[in-house]
């Protein structure tokens, strides 16, 4: 596997959202509460695109129909726990200064 650096450490802050295209893939950086995530940068309820939606509190929420997602597990909080699957997320390396991924 190749190691692909998609951000440097100092870069990132929380509340930090970057939409990453790599190997086709539609990807989002998210950094919240010290934890930083990749995930798909779509909304499990309807595909819609996360790279507009609000960081709080360890809470992402999409800004089409404002489902809220806790980070940790990538599960719907409230109401849509029931019918919206998890977001979906890949696995981070650390790498020197960088964060990135094994491609």
């Amino acid at each position: 596997m190749a190691y692909q650096a998609l951000e440097k450490l100092h870069q990132l802050y929380d509340g930090y959202l970057n939409r990453i295209r790599l190997g086709g893939r539609d990807l989002l950086l998210v950094q919240e509460e010290g934890k930083v995530y990749l995930l798909a940068n779509r909304c499990p309820h309807m595909d819609a695109p996360l790279h507009k939606a609000s960081v709080r509190a360890g809470i992402l929420r999409c800004p089409v129909h404002g489902i809220e997602f806790d980070l940790l597990t990538g599960r719907a909080l409230g109401p849509a726990a029931e019918c919206v699957g998890p977001l979906q997320s890949l696995p981070l390396v650390y790498e020197g200064n960088t964060v990135g991924v094994d491609v």
